[in-house]
Formats: structure tokens, C-alpha cells, sequence
């Protein structure tokens, strides 16, 4: 799950806990939501919570942006994997399911690459891999 999606599944969590923290408060009892009025709150909150975390995010995606870029040190079609050179850093291992895109996803020797580097179960590897 990309960033941007984890945030907008937890702003929708957040507000959903903050429209019914309002109606018990306001009701001191846990209150659904069963009028037009209750749901058009609701919607408003979601929206209010949901809106500040996108522009949250949208505001430091370079400030604290996790992506690297590398170049394709090798990659083997057969065996779904391979490794990359970061322009900051080791090589890290590069399996064909943490490559970005549709049908068959393969990165050949010498292409840029931008990914996310992430620790598996042998060390460090790049995930969400894209070429530029």
C-alpha cells in the first residue's frame, strides 16, 4: 500500500472515531448516524480530516520523501531478480514483485530507477520500483 493510500485509510479512521466522539459527547450516548444532518456531518468531518492529510502529504513529499534513485547493476529475466546500484549507498536486491507496472515487470542493466528502500527477510531491498 503506496503512502498516500495508508493516510487516506487512517484520515478515514480518524474521522470516523471523531464524528462519533462528537455524538457522544454532544449526546452522552454512542449515536449513529440517522438524520440528513447526522450524515451530512459525518461527511464534512470525513472530508475535513481526509483534505488536511492529503495536503499534509502533498506538502513534504520532498522533505521527507523515502524514494532513491539507482541505476540497473543486473537483472535476470529467468529468475525474477537482481540488484540495484543507489546513487547514495549499497546495491540492494531487486525482485521482480517489487517492480511498478502492468504484465511482465523486468528492469534491464543500465536503466534509472526510482524505488523505495525497505528490509526483507535477507537485508535491504528496493520495493516500488519504477523506471525513469
Amino acid at each position: 500500500m503506496n503512502t498516500q493510500a495508508k493516510n487516506l485509510s487512517i484520515s478515514t479512521a480518524i474521522g470516523i472515531v471523531a464524528y462519533f466522539a462528537i455524538g457522544l459527547a454532544q449526546h452522552e450516548e454512542f449515536h449513529v448516524p440517522t438524520t440528513i444532518n447526522d450524515y451530512i456531518a459525518l461527511v464534512i468531518i470525513l472530508a475535513a480530516v481526509i483534505a488536511s492529510s492529503l495536503i499534509h502529504t502533498g506538502a513534504n513529499v520532498d522533505a521527507e520523501s523515502d524514494e532513491e534513485t539507482g541505476t540497473v547493476k543486473w537483472f535476470n529475466v529467468k529468475k525474477g531478480y537482481g540488484f540495484i546500484t543507489r546513487d547514495q549507498g549499497d546495491d540492494v536486491f531487486v525482485h521482480y514483485r517489487n517492480i511498478q507496472g502492468q504484465g511482465r515487470r523486468a528492469i534491464s542493466e543500465g536503466q534509472r530507477v526510482r524505488f523505495v528502500v525497505i528490509t526483507g527477510d535477507k537485508g535491504l531491498q528496493a520495493d516500488e520500483v519504477e523506471a525513469l
